[in-house]
């Protein structure tokens, strides 16, 4: 997958689904009350291990478009500050008639991932212009504190090999040492043609 953010003419390799929906859940964190879109913090039951809450967060247009913008506005806090390696798990699942099939499975070191997706096209590893722009932090480690995204846009280019429909994405995170939960987020998306 290519994503090209707007104000600045970079690209992205993603080599899969799940770098891509992992890519989305940690660039973006946002969340919306419209059917077409919403995400979810599957770890209600478990508050004190969390190290995410996600106060506000809205998207528009609610249903994926891509190729295009993407607007997001985020405000959500780290709880915890993040100083060792964490492991991403992410699940996607695609909606086909009435059953919700396994796409892929994958497990990313979040830290790794983050340095590997924003490897800029000259060698760089700055932020994208939009989290930097906003004192969000794109690296490890993470600070405690409250962090906000104004509305900001992305473009969005649709892998080839990714279909248009509904999914459900699942990510997970998990100290490396321990193997303690510590976030987890499902979303539940559509792509749709522009």
């Amino acid at each position: 997958m290519s994503i090209r953010l707007t104000g600045e003419i970079r690209k992205m390799s993603i080599s899969n689904v799940n770098n891509a929906c992992a890519v989305v859940l940690i660039i973006v964190l946002f969340a919306s009350h419209m059917s077409a879109f919403h995400i979810d913090d599957c770890m209600r039951n478990q508050q004190n291990n969390s190290i995410l809450h996600i106060r506000e967060a809205h998207i528009h247009p609610a249903n994926v478009i891509a190729p295009g913008n993407l607007n997001v506005r985020v405000n959500f806090e780290i709880l915890r500050d993040i100083s060792s390696d964490f492991e991403l798990s992410v699940v996607v699942w695609r909606k086909v008639l009435f059953l919700w099939l396994t796409l892929s499975r994958s497990t990313h070191s979040l830290c790794g991932l983050l340095d590997t997706e924003f490897l800029q096209v000259d060698g760089s590893t700055s932020c994208p212009p939009q989290l930097a722009n906003a004192g969000l932090p794109c690296r490890c480690p993470f600070t405690r504190g409250h962090y906000s995204l104004p509305l900001s846009s992305f473009y969005i280019v649709k892998p080839h090999y990714l279909l248009y429909g509904r999914y459900w994405v699942q990510a997970q995170l998990r100290d490396t040492s321990t193997g303690v939960l510590k976030a987890c987020q499902t979303m539940r998306l559509t792509l749709s043609r522009p």
